[in-house]
């Protein structure tokens, strides 16, 4: 059995910014701060899955391959999940989603795997392709 400790890192985004928490467990997570009316890059992860835990603020969570589930669906765009303190929302590894902040809102997320850089960025506001 072990205890482990180690500091977080402070990334700056054009949206707000993240704290990186990183584990050799398996485990990651990331506290996110966002902007009100900002949104992050169109992205996915190869073969992390993710929880996003919504802790305060309000944000809408897009997915354009969605069809199934949401809280507004549209076969042609996908489907759109809004986040309110206290939901949560699973995102599967491979499937493309993007935030956009309509508060000032704080997230939680939660990687399952031990890929690190595994994002693919498919779209972004903000020129980082």
């Amino acid at each position: 059995m072990s205890i482990w400790k180690k500091g977080t890192d402070l990334e700056k985004k054009p949206w707000g910014e993240i704290i990186k928490i990183a584990t050799p467990f398996g485990m990651a997570g990331k506290i996110i701060y966002m902007n009100q009316g900002e949104r992050n890059s169109l992205k996915y992860y190869n073969h992390m899955n993710q929880c996003l835990y919504c802790h305060s603020g309000k944000v809408q969570v897009i997915a354009p391959n969605e069809k199934e589930f949401g809280d507004t669906k549209n076969f042609e765009s996908g489907a759109v999940f809004i986040l309110e303190p206290g939901q949560v929302i699973l995102i599967e590894a491979g499937d493309p989603y993007r935030i956009q902040a309509m508060e000032d809102s704080i997230l939680v997320e939660v990687l399952q795997g031990r890929s690190s850089n595994d994002f693919v960025m498919i779209e972004d506001d903000y020129g980082r392709i």
